[in-house]
């Protein structure tokens, strides 16, 4: 409804600036008194008011388009000053165009052949419609300057709120309890495998205090990371949970979001049945075109483990923020599928 309102808004105001270069092509116009009558007549104006409602709805559609392609004028500076001469050219060019047209169809010599009172008045109309357009093209430019800055600060704000998630997820006592029992028993039972797995468990703490101000660290990193984490696991569940590492050595440089690999971890052993008699592998691998980190596993569904989501959520918006894409997910009911762009920066 608001853009049927926006489109007779508009209809209205080119038809009113159709009027006023009518006027002016009317009574500055060095025509004989023939050429005059035939060009006040009812079917001279409404072709003056059509062309004009062209022109105008045309210029709306560059204009969208430029709204729509903003990053690009927020990335080169000058943009927006050469999209404005291009544009007021464009309008001189279809003045012009429209005045020949009209001397053509009254038969006056020279149809293409400019005089004082016809370019002063050409020049009239055509400064009003330039101080239009880029009125309009600044105030959309800047309308959408504040829609960036707001959608950054929105989603700094929700990233800031996933980090700090991530790093209570880690340091949730939970997490912490299970892995002092788990090294009670290995002192006990296993003295020289607690000394691994104090270490361990330092490198993970470690790794979570340097990184939880980062909004993206190495795959190399994450990958180490992912050891340690993973080994907890080892000793806490059995030797029942592996991973298949396929990514290429070349890739390790690459960036994601810090504790991306935690998070799809987590998942899998909250989420599945994981033991000796059915351990879990996760695999990890890279996309065909190298561009994605692929994270996948075999489902096997405990009973009544709810489904939060929240995890996923994070991550995702996490990438939008670092990077402006989306992660994916894929569940075929047999193997669950997440995919996170890889970054260069």
């Amino acid at each position: 409804m608001q853009n049927k309102y926006n489109h007779f808004f508009n209809f209205f105001l080119f038809s009113g600036l159709a009027c006023f270069s009518h006027l002016f092509l009317v009574l500055y116009s060095d025509l004989s008194p023939q050429h005059q009558n035939v060009l006040i007549s009812f079917w001279a104006f409404l072709l003056v008011v059509f062309v004009f409602n062209v022109i105008g709805f045309s210029i709306i559609l560059i204009s969208e388009w430029q709204r729509k392609s903003y990053q690009v004028l927020m990335k080169r500076n000058n943009q927006l000053l050469i999209n404005c001469l291009l544009m007021a050219g464009l309008l001189f060019l279809i003045n012009y165009l429209l005045s020949s047209v009209v001397k053509v169809l009254l038969e006056i010599p020279s149809p293409f052949v400019l005089k004082g009172a016809g370019f002063r008045m050409m020049f009239v109309v055509w400064l009003v419609e330039m101080v239009i357009v880029c009125l309009t093209m600044v105030a959309n430019f800047y309308r959408q300057l504040i829609v960036l800055h707001e959608k950054a600060n929105k989603l700094e704000e929700s990233a800031i709120k996933s980090q700090y998630i991530a790093l209570q997820n880690q340091l949730n006592p939970h997490f912490l309890f299970n892995n002092l029992n788990t090294l009670i028993s290995e002192i006990e039972y296993n003295p020289k495998n607690a000394v691994v797995f104090t270490q361990r468990l330092s490198d993970v703490y470690r790794y979570i205090l340097q990184s939880q101000q980062e909004g993206q660290v190495t795959l190399r990193s994450e990958l180490t990371f992912l050891k340690s984490f993973i080994f907890l696991h080892q000793v806490r569940l059995g030797d029942c949970i592996h991973v298949d590492n396929r990514i290429d050595s070349s890739l390790l440089e690459k960036k994601i979001p810090s504790f991306t690999l935690q998070l799809l971890t987590e998942n899998v052993i909250k989420h599945n049945t994981i033991n000796s008699d059915n351990p879990m592998t996760i695999y990890l691998s890279t996309s065909d075109d190298k561009k994605k980190l692929v994270v996948s596993n075999e489902i096997r569904l405990k009973q009544n483990v709810v489904k939060s989501g929240t995890g996923l959520k994070n991550l995702s918006t996490r990438c939008k923020l670092v990077s402006d894409q989306d992660i994916s997910i894929e569940n075929d009911s047999k193997c669950f599928t997440v995919k996170i762009p890889l970054l260069n920066e």
